[in-house]
């Protein structure tokens, strides 16, 4: 089968699933399975062999999201409903004003998606983003945008994410530069998608549906929770979180006793977020103590689990659509395309983008990039640690485009911030091109200062 056909069949597989999810309207997790399964069929591999790749690429995306969205999706419903979500919201726009709401979203974004992986961040904090876009008037576009492209800017250029970190090793690039470094890059990369929601959320204008919207209608006096409480449920298991992965950096800091394994265990995604689960239950008591359905099916954990049920599956269907894609070698024909190349940084980058629109993965098209980069690091100039740490943040240029359906992160700031399909289509790739550039550009600027 030729390269030709393979890359026809990807871009085919993808304008199907958006035609399916923008113009038929059809629910996404069938767009997507009827898309990956368009995929097998046309390059030609057995139907046992595309149910297998499907199966395993749903299977394995809810094995490691699944629980994160439930626990998730329950804790925001409690945050939403006891207020604190209101208190989170009034307190940050003390500090930004309402003007610049977004920007606090986007800074707390930045931060947060270094030790935590952004899909989990995204669902921990999306309620705090509409009630913060119910507050302002400001668009739901411009605080999705915000909060979800400030989480992948870091997500995508600074280690102890698996993506730079990954890359750094294979590099041999000094981590501490790449830090530094990818922070710095990071910082336009987080503006440039700033200004744009601003300009997209004004074009795409939609306000949040919040649960408890009747609730707060009748009772305008009612207990609000305080600042403590209703942070406390975000910020502790962020901190489980980053306390784990400073703990698991090389010279071990905390130790191999029984510190560690206590850290060890309370930073794991699921423990750390669940433990916030609790005690937004206990702050939504101290609102609510008379409320004795809460937990049950009928409750605020029914309801929003069945929520959660759905994202759970879309998000899984990405995975999915994704899995498939790979069943094509497209590391053995980019590898056959770029051989004999030498032009710096732009080949890293391409490589990084095409793996990343493709598969949906920009770990994947960072990690690519680096391997066939590797032979190639003296012959470009890179054989020195600060060109090491270019090179390496030339692959996580590309790795940034484009964001679209074949990502699972795609599905989950579309269906857990109430944002249409079609306007998320027509919003994320935009953003993520821009930011890729943008990223490029800061990379470029710093070769020029130091190499």
């Amino acid at each position: 089968m030729s390269s030709t056909f393979i890359i026809l069949a990807i871009a085919l597989s993808i304008s199907l699933l958006i035609f399916l999810t923008v113009k038929a309207k059809l629910h996404p997790f069938f767009a997507l399975s009827i898309s990956a399964f368009f995929f097998g069929i046309v390059t030609k591999h057995s139907i046992p062999d595309i149910i297998e790749a499907y199966s395993n690429g749903l299977g394995g995306t809810i094995a490691g999201i699944g629980v994160v969205i439930a626990i998730g999706t329950v804790m925001g419903g409690l945050l939403e409903h006891s207020g604190a979500a209101e208190t989170m919201a009034a307190t940050i726009l003390k500090i930004t004003g309402k003007k610049n709401a977004d920007i606090g979203l986007a800074v707390t974004g930045y931060f947060v998606s270094i030790p935590v992986f952004c899909d989990s961040a995204f669902v921990l904090l999306s309620p705090l983003a509409k009630r913060m876009s119910k507050d302002t008037k400001q668009s739901m576009t411009t605080m999705a945008v915000a909060l979800a492209m400030g989480l992948h800017a870091t997500h995508m250029l600074v280690p102890p994410t698996p993506g730079p970190l990954s890359v750094a090793g294979i590099l041999g690039a000094n981590l501490g530069l790449v830090i530094l470094l990818g922070m710095l890059v990071s910082l336009p990369v987080t503006a440039i998608s700033i200004i744009a929601g601003r300009i997209l959320g004004k074009k795409y204008y939609f306000l949040p549906e919040l649960e408890d919207e009747t609730i707060e209608e009748d009772n305008e006096s009612i207990k609000r929770p305080s600042a403590l409480m209703s942070f406390l449920p975000i910020l502790l298991p962020i901190f489980l979180m980053l306390l784990r992965t400073v703990a698991t950096f090389e010279g071990a800091p905390l130790g191999n006793g029984i510190l560690f394994n206590i850290v060890d265990s309370l930073g794991q995604t699921i423990v750390a977020l669940f433990i916030g689960l609790i005690i937004s239950y206990f702050t939504y008591k101290s609102v609510y103590p008379d409320d004795k359905e809460v937990w049950t099916f009928e409750g605020i954990f029914g309801e929003s689990l069945k929520t959660a049920g759905q994202i759970v599956l879309i998000v899984g269907a990405g995975g999915a659509f994704a899995t498939v894609l790979k069943l094509a070698n497209l590391q053995e024909i980019v590898m056959q395309a770029f051989s004999g190349l030498s032009i710096g940084i732009i080949v890293p980058f391409v490589i990084g983008a095409i793996f990343r629109t493709a598969i949906g993965s920009g770990t994947v098209g960072m990690i690519t990039a680096a391997s066939m980069l590797l032979p190639l690091i003296d012959v470009l100039g890179f054989n020195s640690p600060m060109g090491l740490v270019i090179a390496m943040l030339a692959c996580a240029a590309g790795g940034f485009m484009i964001f679209h359906g074949n990502d699972d992160f795609f599905w989950v700031v579309t269906s857990t911030s109430g944002m249409k399909p079609d306007i998320a289509y027509k919003v994320f790739p935009l953003i993520s091109i821009l930011q890729s550039f943008t990223a490029l550009i800061c990379v470029y600027i710093l070769k020029i200062i130091f190499l």
